[in-house]
């Protein structure tokens, strides 16, 4: 137990806010760079209270006018779920000002959602969702089929798009207005503006470069209206003959122009909380034990697109631009389900959104000390000293595997002198369009049940964060080879993982221990097959591990009796000590 009465060097400061503009610009575009500049008037500051401050705007395509003219139809977009505006970087660099590197994170938004995914509890959710443009799980857009709970379903208050008033009817045409500027304010996960150091800037003024990241890796539709994500969460048809009786609208082999929804996954008396908007292109799925089909139509002049949204007695309804006609089989059947998905992405020859960032700052809190303590350190400086700065980072090494490979030998050529761990996360190395990504149609199935009416509750789960997180692909087993010895000494094996439907044990202890000595406190582990990694702790505790003039590789086996589907880039995000030198007018890092 330490004494107040110890003599200590502690010193009293003062601290302020400041604002730092960026230095190229005002608005921004996907890939381009954002450059922020700390002047050597801003000597100390506090890296860990570092902030982020922007707004974004999502600019949809140009909206068709008829609904059948194959140009894109409203829907509602937002950033990705999980991450915010975090995705919106795709690399971070830090350089002092004479060009010298001192830190790089490659596939930065890669890694952060590997944190965020890991280290999440429902208040961080809430802060992210908060200041950071994330979503989180709302009661007013929850599901009641029994479906998993989805943070990305949240268009009852979202930033990006206008918040709901409660009126009746609603008939305006959603429109590129109805996207709102979403002001962002979140942290840089970098190792040193994550450092609880005080940082001497005016020693090394440094330069914070953004790159952009491109627009088919960052928007998203809302899972309640997708047909190929959680289906169970969408809208369900209610004017069918042997579910709605008398008051059916759509008769056997029929066209209808109006149609209720049914009471289900909160959808009930409020116009409002139906999750389509007036203009989208509607489609119909049935709810078929292991195989699902949609519901035709026979007239392709005219197809189902919104009119108005309103209430009928105690339940929503849909009134269309013009009349429809169905084949009429699944709309009069009593045994299955029928559920309303957007086709607006779909239907269109492609969907190309982007987005605007404009009015970037870094906010900074400086530090004060007197002035003594500055001339203290100039005048041990001027006598010969060195000042020595360390910091946790990350360095990304990057691999590519064919689908057709059922053994990857995975080389990583480390040369980092204090390691404490490594992150491997597979993604998906396919080249999606905005549309396929954002329709998720092809992507990779996170979940696949077979049986998917009674076996999964969101039926058809496919991913669409691709390229964003770690993918399984029928993984079987994985091993370590470096030190010139396997370790561990037997293979870990996935092959419950990769069934999706259980949980190879020693895997996650694996993974935690490397998650813990990455400084990411793994507070959920309930995407550890949405977002797979493989992970290897070097060290326990504060102890590091020289990878230097070792042969480091990762043996990945698919052996399954089911192959591999998509082709693969593994980033490798090895994290370890760097220290920075200063030494008279010279800077040097030490990896």
């Amino acid at each position: 137990m330490s004494s107040y009465w110890v003599a200590s060097d502690k010193i009293p400061v003062e601290q302020k806010s400041v604002r730092i503009p960026a230095e190229n610009g005002t608005n921004y575009v996907a890939g381009q760079e954002i450059r922020l500049r700390l002047d050597p008037t801003l000597k100390f500051f506090n890296p860990e209270e570092t902030y982020l401050e922007f707004k974004v705007k999502i600019k949809p395509p140009t909206y068709s006018a008829s609904g059948i003219d194959q140009l894109p139809c409203p829907t509602r977009l937002t950033l990705d779920a999980e991450t915010g505006g975090q995705c919106l970087i795709r690399s971070l660099r830090i350089h002092d000002h004479n060009g010298v590197l001192l830190e790089e994170i490659e596939n930065y938004n890669t890694l952060v959602a590997l944190k965020y995914d890991y280290h999440t509890n429902e208040s961080l959710r809430n802060k992210r969702a908060m200041t950071e443009g994330a979503s989180k799980h709302m009661l007013q857009t929850r599901g009641t089929m029994g479906n998993i709970k989805s943070n990305a379903n949240n268009w009852y208050n979202s930033p990006y798009t206008t918040n709901f008033v409660e009126t009746t009817p609603i008939n305006a045409s959603f429109t590129a207005n109805d996207f709102n500027t979403a002001k962002i304010c979140m942290p840089l996960h970098s190792g040193i503006l994550s450092s609880s150091k005080i940082f001497p800037n005016m020693l090394m003024p440094i330069t914070v470069t953004l790159l952009l990241e491109d627009t088919n890796k960052v928007f998203r539709m809302n899972d309640g209206a997708m047909r190929f994500r959680k289906l169970t969460l969408n809208p369900m048809f209610l004017d069918r003959k042997n579910k709605a009786g008398a008051n059916a609208s759509v008769p056997t082999n029929g066209s209808f122009s109006s149609m209720r929804l049914r009471q289900r996954n909160n959808i009930g008396e409020v116009a409002s909380q139906c999750p389509f908007v007036v203009g989208e292109k509607l489609g119909f799925q049935r709810y078929v034990d292991g195989s699902a089909s949609v519901v035709a139509f026979k007239n392709a002049s005219h197809e189902p697109v919104i009119k108005e949204i309103t209430i009928d007695g105690s339940y929503v309804r849909i009134n269309l631009n013009a009349s429809v006609e169905v084949d009429g089989k699944g709309m009069n059947s009593a045994a299955e389900d029928i559920f309303v998905f957007s086709q607006s992405v779909s239907d269109s020859t492609s969907y190309d959104p982007t987005y605007t960032i404009s009015d970037v700052n870094l906010i900074v809190q400086q530090v004060m000390p007197p002035a003594s303590y500055e001339s203290s350190m100039m005048r041990k400086m001027k006598e010969g000293g060195v000042i020595n700065y360390d910091f946790e980072s990350f360095t990304t090494y990057k691999f590519s595997q064919l689908s057709s490979d059922r053994v990857a030998n995975i080389r990583l050529p480390i040369n980092n002198s204090r390691c404490k761990s490594i992150l491997c996360v597979p993604t998906d190395a396919t080249v999606y369009t905005n549309k396929e990504a954002l329709n998720a149609k092809e992507t990779y199935i996170e979940s696949d049940f077979g049986d998917l009416q009674t076996s999964d509750p969101d039926f058809n789960l496919r991913s669409n964060r691709s390229g964003l997180v770690g993918i399984l692909d029928e993984v079987s087993s994985y091993q370590w080879l470096y030190d010139g010895r396997l370790q561990p000494n037997r293979q870990i094996s996935l092959t419950k993982t990769s069934t999706t439907k259980s949980i190879s044990a020693q895997h996650l202890i694996e993974l935690d221990k490397a998650l813990s000595q990455s400084g990411i406190t793994a507070h959920s582990m309930v995407k550890f097959n949405k977002n797979f990694v493989i992970g290897r702790a070097l060290a326990l505790g504060d102890a590091v591990y020289d990878a230097r003039n070792k042969d480091f590789s990762l043996q990945v086996n698919y052996e399954g009796t089911v192959a591999p589907s998509k082709n693969k880039l593994w980033l490798s995000f090895v994290h370890h000590i760097r220290s920075i030198r200063v030494s008279g007018n010279s800077v040097s890092v030490v990896v």
